[in-house]
C-alpha cells in the first residue's frame, strides 16, 4: 500500500485516481481558513486537502472551523478518504459524502459553506482511457465535472461572504473566469505557481467570491524552488508545518 507520511498524519493513496503531488500539497498549505466555520472540499480524492485544513484548525487556537465536509464521486476514493480521516487526530470534524457535487448542491438540506476548496479535473479532452485507469481518468478529466457544473455547484453552496479556492491550469483560466462570472463568481486573487524563476508558471491558485469587487484582481507569482531541491523561503514557510523534512524546527530555522 502506498503511504505518504506527513508530520501529523499519513495518507494511504492506493485507491484514489490521483496521487499526492507537490502542487496539491502547496495548494492545501496556502489556503487560508480564517473566519471559516464550515469547509467544503469538492472531489477530495485521498482527503489530503481536508486533512491539511483540519491540521491548520487544530494548530491555530483562534481558528473557528467546526466541520469539514468532503465530497467524493468514486466509491474507492471515498472509502480510502474515510480511512485516512478515521486515522487522523481530527476525525471528529471530518466527514465524507460519496456523491456527485451536482446532485449534492441541489438538495434542500445541503448547508452553505464559508470556505469551498477544490482541486478539480484539469483536462477537458475526453480521451480514451484503459479500464484499469478509470479512476485516474475521472480525477483528471472534466467528463464528470465540467466547469459550468462546478461553478453552479459553488454558487449554490457558498455563503454570502464566503470564498472559494481552486487550483487550475493557467491555460484554462480565461475560459473558467468567463464561466464563473455567469454564476456570479468573481476572482479577487490569482497566485501563479512556478517551479523556479527560470520556469513559466503552469498552474494557479485562484480565490473567488460571490459578489463583484470593483478593485482589480490581484495577481502574484510564487516560486517553489530557489535552487536544486531547496524550497524558496516563501514556500518553505507554507510547507514547514506539514512535511517531515521540516519537522526539526531548529534545522528549519538554520537553513
Amino acid at each position: 500500500m502506498s503511504t505518504f507520511r506527513l508530520q501529523q498524519f499519513s495518507i494511504e493513496q492506493t485507491q484514489s485516481g490521483m496521487k499526492i503531488c507537490s502542487d496539491s500539497l502547496l495548494f492545501g498549505a496556502m489556503i487560508p481558513i480564517a473566519d471559516a466555520k464550515r469547509i467544503l472540499d469538492i472531489g477530495t480524492g485521498t482527503g489530503i486537502l481536508s486533512l491539511m485544513q483540519g491540521q491548520k484548525s487544530a494548530d491555530n487556537k483562534s481558528a473557528s472551523v467546526e466541520q469539514i465536509t468532503a465530497i467524493e464521486l468514486t466509491h474507492a476514493a471515498a472509502v480510502e478518504a474515510q480511512d485516512n480521516f478515521s486515522a487522523s487526530p481530527w476525525h471528529e470534524h471530518l466527514f465524507i459524502i460519496e456523491q456527485d457535487i451536482q446532485s449534492f448542491s441541489t438538495q434542500a438540506e445541503s448547508p452553505r459553506y464559508d470556505l469551498i476548496i477544490c482541486n478539480p479535473p484539469f483536462f477537458d479532452q475526453h480521451t480514451k482511457t484503459q479500464s484499469e485507469q478509470i479512476l485516474r481518468h475521472t480525477a483528471r478529466h472534466t467528463d464528470s465535472l465540467t466547469y459550468p457544473d462546478l461553478c453552479q455547484s459553488i454558487e449554490r453552496l457558498i455563503t454570502k461572504n464566503g470564498r472559494a479556492f481552486l487550483l487550475l491550469p493557467l491555460m484554462a483560466l480565461s475560459e473558467f473566469y468567463s464561466i464563473a462570472a455567469q454564476y456570479h463568481l468573481y476572482p479577487i486573487e490569482q497566485t501563479n505557481i512556478a517551479e523556479s524563476k527560470s520556469h513559466q508558471p503552469k498552474v494557479a491558485m485562484i480565490e473567488l467570491q460571490n459578489y463583484q469587487n470593483k478593485a482589480a484582481k490581484k495577481e502574484t507569482t510564487i516560486y517553489k524552488f530557489s535552487s536544486a531541491n531547496q524550497h524558496s523561503p516563501e514556500v518553505r514557510e507554507f510547507l514547514a508545518p506539514f512535511l517531515l523534512r521540516y519537522e526539526n524546527k531548529e534545522q528549519y530555522t538554520r537553513d
